[in-house]
């Protein structure tokens, strides 16, 4: 087998076995896709619940949006408190998932599993991925009521920072 394989091959075991797992404590966060203060991808569909999601319609509002899959750990252990948050989110707070699994059965179970309180997108193509550069899963980006990428959060959350990054979002001018 060539280095080149055996390297690929590690990087893929890495990401399947830590589905971009949060950076130690006292680390910088990696960045990703579009950066802090740039116009968010556009982002729309009907969701696997059958409802419409859209960014651009959503303007005014501060966006959450949670990239997952059915078979991420980290994703799994995160949803409990992510739900929370997203039953506490103040007026003016939307949250979107983006389901990264290949098929909508998984991504279904997913939702219903973990009682998942807001609308989740299937990106099975890899388009929403590849517009916001998602090495994997999970990563959420905060958009502000302007459109813009507010924060960007990459692994397992910690849901007060996450707390205080929509604060901050929803206070920004």
């Amino acid at each position: 087998m060539s280095a080149g394989r055996v390297a690929v091959g590690l990087i893929v075991a890495a990401w399947l076995a830590g589905c971009g797992t949060s950076p130690a404590a006292g680390s910088a966060t990696p960045t990703v896709g579009p950066r802090v203060g740039e116009v968010a991808p556009p982002l729309s569909g009907t969701s696997l619940q059958g409802h419409r999601i859209s960014l651009a319609a959503w303007r005014g509002s501060v966006v959450v949006v949670v990239f997952w899959a059915s078979w991420c750990v980290p994703c799994q252990a995160e949803q409990p408190a992510v739900n929370a948050v997203a039953a506490q989110a103040a007026a003016g707070v939307r949250f979107a998932g983006i389901s990264v699994d290949a098929t909508r059965p998984a991504a279904q179970a997913y939702l219903t599993h973990y009682s998942v309180p807001y609308d989740s997108l299937i990106d099975s193509s890899d388009d929403i991925v590849r517009s916001y550069e998602v090495v994997g899963p999970p990563t959420t980006f905060v958009i502000d009521r302007k459109g813009r990428v507010a924060a960007q959060l990459v692994g397992q959350l910690n849901t007060d920072d996450l707390r205080s990054r929509i604060t901050a979002a929803l206070s920004a001018q």
